[in-house]
C-alpha cells in the first residue's frame, strides 16, 4: 500500500477529500490531508507533513499530491522528497486524486505509481472548442 497525503491552501483539500469520498465512501486510511493556512509557519507546516508521512508510509512509500507548483504547501512538500520514499506531484485535479485513491492499496512501486497518476492527472484534461455534433 502507497500512503497519499494531500497539501493545499486552507480547505481546499476539504473538497477533494469529499470528492474521493463520492466515488469510493471508505477511501484508504492511508489518505491523509494538510490544509495550509496563509498566517502558519512554514517550520510547522513540515512538521506537520513529516508526522503525516510517517503515519501514512505502511512500507511502500506515499505520494504526497498539492495543489500550486512553487506555492507554500508545495515549497514544503517538496523538502520530504526522499527517492523511493515519498514523492510529489503537483497540480492536483480530480482524475490524479481518483487514481491515486483507487489504485494507492494495491501499489507497492512507488516511481510506478507516481508515473500513473501523473499521466491521468494529464489524461484528464480535454480541451473542447466545439459542441457534439447531436443535441442534448
Amino acid at each position: 500500500m502507497i500512503g497519499i497525503i494531500i497539501v493545499t491552501h486552507e480547505s481546499l483539500g476539504d473538497a477533494y477529500r469529499s470528492l474521493a469520498e463520492h466515488f469510493f465512501p471508505e477511501p484508504p486510511e492511508s489518505v491523509m490531508l494538510v490544509g495550509v493556512e496563509r498566517t502558519e509557519d512554514h517550520d510547522d507546516i513540515i512538521r506537520h507533513i513529516l508526522t503525516m508521512i510517517k503515519d501514512a508510509d505502511h512500507g511502500h512509500g506515499v505520494l504526497v499530491l498539492t495543489d500550486i507548483f512553487g506555492a507554500t504547501p508545495c515549497n514544503a512538500a517538496r523538502k520530504m522528497v526522499v527517492p523511493g520514499k515519498v514523492a510529489m506531484l503537483t497540480g492536483l485535479n480530480a482524475p490524479m486524486l481518483i487514481k491515486a485513491v483507487q489504485y494507492a492499496p494495491a501499489a507497492t512501486d512507488l516511481a510506478a505509481f507516481t508515473e500513473n497518476v501523473r499521466q491521468a492527472a494529464i489524461n484528464g484534461i480535454i480541451a473542447i472548442t466545439t459542441p457534439p455534433e447531436e443535441s442534448c
